[in-house]
């Protein structure tokens, strides 16, 4: 297990857990994609501020998260992860992909994530 990538996704859940959007973008490269189930592909920082914000605004809460596997080669890496969230009619539970690019700097930020829920 690679722990520098999986420590990423602990700060990332710290940040949102704060509601500090600006923080949980910040993990993210400038051109990031998330890909979410149902939704359309959301691409880049302000589209990725607006989908974050609207997650926190929804009222969807982070609960706990575990990675499974997180490995990295030169300057990409990946991580899976289950996690559990809490939605105002209850939790889900889902799993989660990432990708992620090492920066000139040396730390890892996310560039694509991937989630599907459980039920």
């Amino acid at each position: 297990m690679d722990d520098a990538i999986e420590a990423v996704l602990n700060s990332w859940f710290e940040a949102y857990t704060k509601g500090d959007v600006n923080g949980v973008v910040a993990h993210h490269t400038d051109n990031a994609s998330l890909f979410a189930p149902g939704a359309p592909r959301v691409d880049g920082t302000e589209a990725l501020k607006a989908t974050i914000q609207g997650m926190i605004d929804s009222g969807l809460t982070y609960i706990s998260h575990e990675t499974t596997e997180a490995e990295s080669r030169e300057d990409i890496g990946y991580l899976l992860a289950n996690m559990t969230l809490a939605i105002p009619d209850g939790n889900v539970s889902a799993k989660v992909i990432d990708v992620l690019k090492r920066q000139p700097d040396g730390t890892w930020k996310f560039h694509a994530t991937s989630w599907n829920l459980d039920s």
